[in-house]
């Protein structure tokens, strides 16, 4: 039963808000749509009715349709799309799309498909997001999936991470799904998504059903029989049509009220019936092989693994395309409706299916198609179906895991294994792969298994990891202990050392073997750093260094060799864990004022991220960026850098090396704020944080936001509340057995103590600063000591502040040498020093000015003003008027980088490069790019 107006068919007040979510679109705010209902309900009749709409607004269209068995094809949907965006073309048009952004995405999946790392899956999601802008760039786009509900976990994911990022792009993205069948998964996440909006097409009433069976030729059906249908369909539209089918095929007349009390004998189950029942044995062959084969099958190889002749093939063809199951187009065998599809999978059997699988397994092998498909029908057929099934489930498990489909990947590989149980190798694939699913008891069993055969200490390694999370971190630093004691060779070998680099990891993250593993670590300080193992060890003995005081100048070359100009962070890009321990590795090298060699190793990483990197990997080095620059005392650039990180990974899943990454952004973007004066600005960014996170875990970022925490409490003139944070975070520090100098708990704690009257505890708490700093013996550390105890000694106030000025001088942070200039010029005034106090003031002036601190600034010129002095006041106009933010994007601009070139250099997207420019002209005076570098300078 065909009617032309059955796709609108009461869809008024859906269709109405897809149009809305279009004309959104158009105006450059992109909207997501979710046509969520069971089969049959219409789902695929609004997709189309979609594409008309947008065709009709001159939006350009990418489509997909989601397939059980491309399920398990890494990226499935998405070269679904791009490839059908290009397959309609040919010649020069086709060479043009292929040099362009669809060129890019393939090129995007065929490089993710060759590297298996857990950071592969962020890069290519971020990389494909660029490939959706630029189709969206020249006109509003539209992109559908179809049966999203089998749609591959890769391009699932990629569905989420678009519409997390769609709001200022000319982008309608609309996925028609069943509900899912769990609250978890990227369907569940893209329901909650903020862009989304949930569509629930409504069985058809009686009244929609009466009018539909209206539309057919012949005399109208019996009110009795219409209601029989109703009842019968539940108002499904598919199941509706379905059985008026089976009642023609029948010959039971509509307009017979007697027909109602036939219509209850039949049902779902009369699908397959209808569709395919009263077809040649040919057709329903055909029709059983294209199931098998999955979404657009090809018409051929359909034909060979059921035997039909070139003549039989056309034959069937045409029976299945004129009982309205199969549409061809010459190329490809697509079902008019995934039910019929399901039906015709039902009625094969599993025997028949899993000889039909191994068929087109054998076929696809001798086409040398890729390995994924292969694996797909390889999963399902029987074993020894093809010589080679282990290599092939091998590679296909190498693509899944680059996709970030760990499951798929181990299911492949334990049939891999199935096949070949004899290789070592194989089954260390699949314990690897069983680690990133999490099933470690399984994946230490594999790992163990091919170590027997294969004797690798990384295999032993990695088991021993699997028994950290089964069994404890105790267990896993014994085991690896026996293993180590076990090795024949020499201290220095690599697999010994190895096996050494995983025992110092795991026992970093237990407290009470902090001093087992700092003596662990010691033994190998003088490693030159030239393997990953060196690496690892060296960058850990730089943190614990650090944590524990370890002289600074020895932690800076220990930190050096760890992070071999760049060779250590090429070891990191592949894990998240690791980039952080390249990140900490940094943080040792800069708190030991180690400031130009990691000024070279973070633009080196900036230059790597922006040509392949993620979003998080982006965050990692700004965070490691905005560190660098708190310690060289630029304010502006600190703000820039955390407000760029915070924005990067806005829409990233709370995973805990993200809180981290927000908690360090945060803690920078406050004390940015309370350089500038705005207490409410640096309580808000904290506010924000707390809100987002209420249930985080305590980790090293999160107890640094304490000292934040009690500065505002002083600016605001609550010590008590200064006091208790202080102390919070000191109690928090000595659980975790570390008090680094770099943190300074006691500078708030101090002054809290002197503005309650306490000043025993005040001189006690600076004296242990100034001893701890001189343990260290980086500058920075050693000035900023000797001007809080300044403050808690007033006897020697005036040596204290003019040895911390002259400590300063030799150090890189400029502004804390501001602060201990301001500070000493004060007390020259009290003190009655006139001159020597102006000129203090007005060089620590012209200092705190140049770092961006208007609030330090403002307490100088202030002191200066009570000597008699009106010092030059900042004209906040012109670039000065600019945020960090602002100035950044204009020296860019400036510079000639287009708002893409910035976009992608920033991590945010082009609208709001242009939204930046828009408020920088506008500050500036002047109307365009062309004047920009004028005004600037």
């Amino acid at each position: 039963m065909r009617t032309p107006d059955s796709a609108v068919l009461e869809r008024e007040s859906e269709l109405s808000r897809i149009e809305a979510a279009l004309d959104s679109a158009a105006r450059g705010e992109g909207r997501v749509v979710l046509i969520e209902g069971r089969a049959g309900i219409g789902k695929t009749r609004l997709v189309q009715a979609t594409r008309d709409l947008a065709k009709a607004r001159g939006f350009g269209r990418l489509q997909a349709v989601g397939d059980a068995l491309e399920s398990a094809m890494a990226w499935g949907v998405v070269r679904q799309m791009v490839e059908r965006s290009v397959s309609r073309y040919t010649g020069e048009i086709r060479a043009a799309l292929l040099a362009g952004p669809s060129g890019d995405a393939l090129r995007a999946l065929d490089a993710a498909a060759t590297d298996p790392s857990e950071a592969e899956l962020a890069r290519t999601l971020h990389s494909l997001w660029w490939v959706a802008v630029d189709l969206s760039a020249s006109r509003p786009l539209l992109i559908t999936v179809d049966d999203a509900h089998w749609a591959d976990l890769s391009s699932a994911q990629f569905l989420v991470y678009l519409s997390r990022r769609i709001a200022d792009l000319p982008i309608a993205l609309v996925v028609a799904t069943r509900p899912p069948a769990e609250n978890t998964g990227p369907l569940a996440q893209l329901s909650v998504s903020r862009q989304a909006e949930r569509v629930l097409p409504r069985p058809l009433t009686a009244a929609a059903l009466t009018a539909l069976l209206a539309a057919r030729p012949g005399p109208a059906a019996a009110p009795a029989v219409v209601a029989a249908l109703h009842a019968a369909s539940g108002g499904n539209p598919f199941l509706a049509r379905v059985l008026v089918d089976e009642l023609d095929a029948l010959g039971l007349p509509l307009d017979e009220s007697a027909t109602a009390a036939r219509v209850g004998t039949l049902g779902p189950s009369t699908v397959f019936r209808a569709a395919l029942g009263r077809l040649p044995a040919a057709a329903v062959r055909l029709a059983g092989a294209a199931a098998v084969l999955g979404v657009g099958s090809d018409p051929w190889q359909a034909a060979t693994i059921t035997g039909l002749d070139p003549a039989g093939l056309t034959a069937a063809a045409e029976a299945l395309a004129a009982a309205n199951v199969l549409v061809s187009d010459g190329d490809h065998l697509v079902f008019v409706h995934p039910v019929v599809r399901e039906a015709v999978l039902a009625d094969l059997g599993p025997v028949a299916r899993r000889g039909l699988h191994a068929r087109a397994a054998v076929e696809l092998a001798a086409a040398n198609a890729p390995a994924d498909r292969i694996a797909a029908h390889l999963a399902q057929a029987p074993r020894g179906t093809l010589p080679e099934a282990a290599a092939v489930l091998r590679r296909a498990a190498v693509a899944l895991l680059a996709a970030g489909d760990a499951r798929t990947a181990t299911e492949h590989l334990t049939r891999a294994v199935d096949e070949d149980p004899d290789d070592p190798a194989l089954r260390a694939e699949l314990g690897r792969a069983l680690l990133r699913t999490g099933e470690a008891a399984r994946a230490r069993d594999e790992l163990r298994a091919a170590a027997a055969g294969l004797p690798d200490a990384e295999l032993l390694a990695a088991a021993a990891s699997a028994t950290a999370v089964v069994d404890g971190p105790a267990t896993a630093i014994a085991e690896l202990e026996a293993a180590i004691r076990a090795r024949p060779a020499g201290d220095r070998d690599a697999g010994r050392l190895h096996l050494e680099a995983r025992l110092a990891v795991i026992r970093s993250f237990v407290a009470e073997e902090r001093h087992r593993s700092s003596a662990h670590l010691r033994g190998y300080a003088d490693l030159p750093g030239g393997t990953p193992d060196e690496r690892t060890l060296l960058g850990l003995l730089a943190q614990m260094g650090r944590y524990e005081v370890s002289p600074a100048a020895e932690v800076a070359a220990t930190a050096s060799r760890a992070l071999a100009n760049g060779a250590y962070f090429d070891d990191a890009t592949g894990s998240s864990e690791a980039m952080v321990a390249w990140v900490v590795a940094l943080l040792a090298l800069i708190s030991a004022d180690g400031v130009e060699p990691a000024r070279r190793e973070i633009d080196r990483a900036r230059l790597r991220v922006r040509a392949h990197g993620s979003p998080v990997e982006f965050a990692m080095v700004a965070n490691a960026g905005l560190f660098l620059n708190w310690r060289l005392g630029d304010v502006a650039a600190v703000d820039a850098e955390s407000e760029g990180a915070l924005a990067a990974i806005t829409h990233e899943d709370p995973a805990p090396h993200v809180i981290a990454l927000r908690a360090t952004g945060t803690h920078f973007t406050a004390y940015a704020a309370l350089e500038r004066g705005d207490l409410d600005g640096a309580a808000a960014a904290l506010d924000r944080f707390d809100t987002a996170h209420p249930d985080r875990p305590t980790m090293m970022p999160t107890i640094w936001l304490h000292e934040p925490r009690a500065l505002i409490a002083l600016g605001r003139n609550d010590p008590r509340l200064a006091r208790a944070e202080s102390a919070r975070q000191r109690d928090l520090m000595a659980e975790a057995g570390l008090d680094p100098p770099t943190i300074p708990w006691r500078a708030p704690a101090v002054r809290a103590a002197m503005l309650l009257g306490d000043t025993a505890e005040a001189g006690t708490l600076a004296t242990e600063q100034l001893a701890i700093a001189r343990r260290w013996g980086a500058a920075t550390e050693v000035g900023a000591a000797l001007r809080l105890l300044a403050h808690a000694d007033p006897d020697r106030r005036l040596d204290l502040l003019t040895e911390s000025v002259a400590v300063l001088r030799a150090s890189p942070a400029r502004l804390e040498l501001a602060r201990s200039l301001v500070d000493l010029g004060e007390a020259l005034r009290v003190g009655r020093r006139r001159g020597d106090a102006r000129e203090v003031l007005h060089r620590g002036i012209d200092l705190a000015g140049d770092c961006g601190s208007a609030a330090l600034r403002q307490r100088a010129v202030q002191a200066l003003e009570a000597l008699g002095d009106r010092p030059r006041r900042p004209v906040f106009a012109g670039p000065e008027a600019l945020t960090a933010s602002e100035r950044r994007v204009a020296g860019l601009a400036a510079a000639g980088r287009a708002n893409r070139e910035i976009a992608q250099e920033l991590f945010v997207t082009p609208k709001t490069v242009e939204n930046h420019l828009g408020r920088i002209y506008t500050k500036l005076g002047i109307t365009g790019r062309r004047d920009l570098a004028q005004a600037l300078v």
